[in-house]
């Protein structure tokens, strides 16, 4: 069984410098998310297969989605025609959404937090970019 992280800010204990989880199945993926959004804030998430450690490259695919807003969110694929996902009949938020590392764009923030755990529970069964939401590329 191949092994996912999702991992999110920031963990000088941790060999990755974030807090990690090692997820499998779509329920270690919803029970992640959930622990995620108890926390105070909005953060950004990183998901990708594997495990990495501070100093070495970055896994080639993957993805990184802002989670923790009550209503929003924003998730982009890192591999071979990266892009962000929307929900083609949600309007843009009207402004951009701090978090932890940054904002997301309110071009960025047309998804609901239904279609990114559907998204993410995707790439952990396949290992490849989600068809569950469509795909904007990026320029």
């Amino acid at each position: 069984m191949t092994t996912y992280t999702i991992a999110w800010g920031w963990d000088e204990t941790n060999p990755s410098g974030q807090h990690t989880i090692p997820v499998h199945t779509d329920a270690d993926v919803h029970a992640a998310l959930d622990q995620i959004a108890a926390q105070d804030g909005v953060c950004r998430i990183d998901v990708y297969q594997g495990t990495w450690r501070e100093g070495e490259p970055t896994p080639p695919y993957g993805m990184q989605a802002m989670w923790g807003h009550p209503e929003r969110t924003a998730l982009a694929w890192l591999g071979q025609d990266p892009g962000h996902a929307v929900d083609p009949i949600l309007p843009e938020w009207p402004e951009a959404i701090a978090h932890d590392q940054d904002e997301a764009a309110p071009s960025h923030t047309r998804l609901n937090l239904a279609s990114t755990r559907s998204a993410i529970c995707e790439y952990v069964r396949t290992g490849a970019k989600p068809t569950a939401v469509t795909w904007i590329p990026e320029p």
